[in-house]
């Protein structure tokens, strides 16, 4: 009689449960396997276990699910049989996935041998049950489920192929995508399981004797069977979990030291790791490059190896220290110390070094830097400071900070030189300017040659060098000064070339003269300056006269600028006098200067200073234009004379506005030409080559040209042959000697008849007696000036005295 059962919807349900899930860890492992290679064999047997053993379960559980109202009882060798069906199954699958044999020819294999062992596993499992009761089957049915079995397999695998390949993902459509092949693959494993139980039929056997074995409540024994899958499933994806958590940390940590390791390899830097008994273990590439060593060579070593001698001892104490203390000094500084190249060389480099600790030991990693270019580009720029570049002597700045030490440290007395070579600028002038930097270089060699090791020589500026002798009083200055003149004065060849020149220095003495590096240059400055002022070629100690006569020319240099611009220098007016008639013909123009301060001031003193700073070219304007302004004045008021004479000095007449200055000031004042005479100096005559077309050119404005102290200067016959000149001055230093000396008369009456014949007019000065007068006269003198008619007079008092002489 045939037996009909009833399912027990809860457990079939259970079942389905049970595959799905069975078939979402797979996939899982799957795609663990996959991406962990190095234990893909761990995860080949968890997945071949779990999921044979789902499938089992699902089966198991499912047959269970199954109520036949009879007592059944399982073979245990069979149902053992029946498991390691499943796990073959899922063993071959995983087995073909790791080895990912993803053609088809091996899926198609595969598949037959899964389905065969899941078909085995049913069909062996339907064996083991032991009831009263016998079992048929329906052969189209079994094939079915064979078949079914068959398409599951190949689909799971293909699946299982497809996360194998797929790169782990969190994102939601993954996960969808990832339940519904789980979902597909255990409806489909349910399905062949239950086609496979409907190609059985149950009839009751001819015997009704009892069944052997353990009888088991078979809906307790399904959900106890079905709990422990489930725990399985749990733990597993539990452990998938984090085995991806972990993986995926030790993933960014390896990647974390490849990128370490690569930053380490690129860095410019030397990276240098050694535990605390100073044993090399880390060395990368640039620390080859910059040591010399390569890795193999260092690593091991003590780092010392690459230490000077004299920083070993150091590094060994502070090692020890560190070790006693757990303090170190340099620990987050930048020290810069000295390496050892493996070639034996010395080279500066910059340490930064950090620790890491453990429980046992202390690693220091330090960042080396070699520092050499830019200890270099240091050196050269203190030289660029501190050195001169022509000579690559100490320059001004290292000169007063070297001399101020000097002071500083002096025990006794100190000497400074201000050295000055005469003559150094023709030298430039003649033959270029590297001629004179090859001879400042030569001069600076053997002047250097002369002094000890601790004397200091310097480069001030130009051809003036500062030489600092320390515990030297006057007589060692004035030995070393005598051996650089002479040195100097030795002629020198420069490039087959014979140059001459001499040296002028100036001397100032510690303390006497001065306490600061400023105090004792200047004054071996001013005194190196008086000695150029004897004739150069000597040297000259510091006096306060010289300080004072300094003071006083800089003093009247600042008051003449005033007076140039406010007006301050009067114009005096000297009569020139008819010798016969003594009538007044004209007035010679003469400035006068009266300081606020220091008083009269004669213009023996600041014409030269005027013509030194170049305030002779607006003075003598002011000058010009006032004394024909108030010839023309004069001339106005009804005065009859016949000129305004005005003194030009070579600075003057050397400028090259001058023509057309005069010509202004006689345009604006409206004096014409003819009346104005211009009194030039021998020293202006000497250069004919630029004198000439300038005078030529006054003189062919209408302007009257004197040569003034004729006699005096480097007097040439040929002045008086070759220029337009219309009068010489006899000078007043033959007058006053005229009834004295007879080679003084002599001179007179020379110049008075060479006059006469050249039909040139004569005007002595300095005329101061009637006595030198009435020679005047007596041999034909026609014209003169002087205190025995009249001393030099301002405009008011020298009106006052044409009125005077016209009522006469």
């Amino acid at each position: 009689m045939e037996v009909v059962g009833e399912y027990n919807g809860w457990l079939v349900l259970l079942s389905v449960v049970v595959s799905i899930l069975s078939s979402y860890t797979a996939l899982q492992i799957v795609n663990r396997m996959a991406s962990v290679q190095h234990t893909r064999y761990k995860w080949l047997i968890l997945g071949s276990l779990t999921f044979g053993g789902g499938i089992w379960s699902m089966h198991f559980i499912a047959m269970l699910a199954y109520d036949m109202g009879m007592p059944v009882v399982y073979d245990v060798v069979l149902v053992v049989l029946s498991i390691i069906a499943a796990v073959a199954s899922s063993f071959t699958a995983f087995f073909i996935i790791s080895k990912g044999l993803d053609k088809k020819v091996w899926r198609l294999t595969g598949a037959l041998l899964i389905a065969l062992s899941i078909v085995s596993m049913h069909y062996i499992g339907m064996d083991a049950m032991k009831m009263n009761a016998m079992i048929e089957y329906e052969p189209w049915l079994v094939a079915a489920s064979g078949a079914i079995a068959l398409a599951v397999s190949f689909v799971g695998l293909r699946l299982f192929s497809l996360y194998a390949q797929k790169e782990k993902s969190d994102n939601r459509k993954d996960h969808l995508k990832r339940w519904g092949s789980s979902t597909f693959m255990g409806m489909a494993i349910c399905g062949m399981h239950f086609t496979g139980m409907e190609s059985a039929t149950f009839f009751m056997g001819p015997s009704q004797s009892p069944i052997s074995g353990p009888v088991v409540d078979p809906t307790m024994l399904a959900w106890l069977i079905a709990g422990g899958v489930l725990l399985t499933i749990g733990f597993l994806i539990a452990l998938i979990k984090f085995d991806t958590e972990i993986e995926t940390t030790n993933t960014r940590l390896e990647v974390a030291n490849e990128m370490y390791r690569s930053i380490l390899e690129s860095a410019n830097d030397a990276v240098v790791t050694s535990d605390e008994k100073g044993v090399v273990l880390a060395w990368n590439k640039s620390a080859e490059r910059t040591f010399g060593y390569r890795a193999d060579e260092m690593i091991g070593e003590l780092l010392t190896k690459v230490m000077p001698a004299h920083f070993r001892d150091p590094h060994q104490k502070a090692i020890e220290r560190y070790k006693q203390t757990k303090h170190a000094h340099v620990i987050g500084k930048t020290v810069e110390l000295e390496g050892l190249h493996k070639n034996g060389s010395k080279f500066p480099m910059e340490l930064s070094l950090s620790t890491v600790e453990d429980e046992r030991t202390t690693y220091f990693t330090g960042i080396i830097r070699d520092i050499t270019e830019r200890f270099d580009n240091e050196k050269r720029i203190r030289e660029l400071v501190y050195k001169d570049d022509l000579t690559h002597l100490p320059n001004r700045r290292a000169l007063y900070e070297q001399l101020a030490g000097y002071i500083q440290d002096v025990q006794e007395n100190l000497a400074v030189m201000f050295l000055d070579f005469d003559r150094f600028k023709q030298v430039n002038d003649v033959y270029g300017h590297r001629m004179g930097d090859l001879l400042l270089n030569e001069g600076a060699v053997r002047v250097k040659s002369l002094l000890t090791q601790r004397a200091l020589l310097a480069r001030q500026s130009g051809d003036e060098f500062i030489i600092v002798l320390p515990d030297t009083g006057s007589e060692g200055a004035k030995e070393v000064a005598e051996l650089i003149i002479e040195e100097i004065a030795t002629p020198f060849t420069i490039e087959d070339r014979d140059l001459y020149i001499s040296g002028s220095i100036g001397i100032s003495l510690y303390p006497e003269d001065g306490t600061t590096p400023d105090l004792l240059i200047k004054r071996a400055d001013t005194s190196m300056y008086q000695a150029k002022q004897m004739g150069g070629g000597q040297y000259c100690f510091y006096t306060e006269e010289m300080d004072q006569h300094i003071t006083r020319k800089l003093q009247l240099e600042n008051g003449l600028r005033k007076a140039v611009e406010k007006e301050g220098i009067d114009v005096y007016y000297q009569p020139q006098v008819d010798v016969y008639s003594g009538k007044i013909i004209g007035f010679e123009a003469l400035a006068r200067w009266s300081h606020p301060e220091l008083g009269f001031i004669g213009p023996d003193e600041f014409i030269p200073l005027a013509e030194e700073t170049k305030l002779i070219v607006p003075l003598g304007e002011k000058i010009l234009f006032e004394a024909c302004h108030q010839y023309r004045q004069w001339i106005n008021e009804g005065h009859n004379l016949e000129r305004i004479s005005v003194n030009l000095s070579a600075i003057q007449f050397m400028d090259p506005t001058i023509v057309s200055t005069v010509e202004r000031v006689l345009k604006e004042t409206g004096v014409a030409p003819e009346h104005l005479e211009i009194e030039l100096t021998e020293s202006i005559v000497q250069d004919s080559i630029q004198a000439l077309p300038v005078m030529n050119r006054m003189k062919t404005m209408g302007v009257q040209l004197a040569l003034d102290d004729f006699g005096t200067g480097f007097s040439s016959l040929s002045y008086l042959k070759d220029f337009p000149l219309d009068t010489l001055k006899v000078d007043r230093s033959f007058i006053q000697t005229i009834h004295e000396n007879e080679k003084d008369r002599a001179v007179v009456d020379t110049v008075i008849q060479l006059a006469e014949r050249l039909g040139l007019s004569v005007i002595a000065e300095g005329v101061e007696t009637e006595v030198q007068l009435d020679y005047l006269r007596s041999h034909g003198c026609a014209e003169y000036q002087g205190y025995v008619f009249s001393k030099p007079l301002n405009k008011t008092e020298a009106s006052a005295l044409l009125t005077r002489s016209m009522a006469m």
